[in-house]
């Protein structure tokens, strides 16, 4: 168990590392398969609505004056939104990863959650900095922050159940 949870955290880390080195322009085409999703399914979701609506007879104005520019606005918004997230994921999936792992190392407690989010900020930064050197990518602070947060809902999710678990086989 224990060199399967270590692979798990490695594989993991090289996944992190994986997507890190793409270039911006396929980090762009990734979230923005998301945001075609999203898109599709609210265009779908909206055009059932408005023939139901026209079923029982209602009318609205229609008005596409700066619709164009709205529509943009919120894309990019979106794709903001899908890239943090991805972000905070990644680093939630990791915290869940090096929990399991020093858990099965009988490290718990205190320690444990210092050197978990030891591991996960100390990754996050590196991350970073790999991606300063990567064409169309950027090193931001605020993606560290994104990081950490997600590592700190890992960990917590983790303990939740850890401690759930603990009390119901006690």
């Amino acid at each position: 168990m224990k060199k399967i949870v270590i692979l798990l955290c490695f594989l993991w880390m090289g996944f992190i590392f994986y997507m890190s080195s793409n270039n911006g322009a396929i980090s762009h085409e990734q979230s923005n398969r998301v945001v075609n999703i999203i898109e599709k399914t609210e265009s779908k979701l909206k055009t059932n609505s408005e023939s139901k609506a026209a079923s029982n007879n209602q009318s609205k104005a229609n008005n596409n004056d700066g619709k164009a520019n709205v529509k943009q606005v919120k894309l990019d918004s979106l794709d903001h939104i899908i890239r943090k997230n991805a972000h905070g994921f990644m680093y939630m999936v990791l915290a869940l990863i090096v929990s399991s792992t020093l858990f099965t190392f009988n490290k718990k407690g205190k320690d444990a959650i210092v050197y978990i989010l030891f591991i996960c900020l100390f990754y996050a930064v590196t991350d970073e900095f790999h991606q300063a050197f990567v064409p169309g990518r950027t090193s931001l602070i605020s993606d560290v922050l994104v990081d950490f947060c997600g590592a700190l809902i890992g960990l917590i999710v983790f303990y939740l159940f850890y401690y759930k678990l603990r009390r119901r086989n006690s």
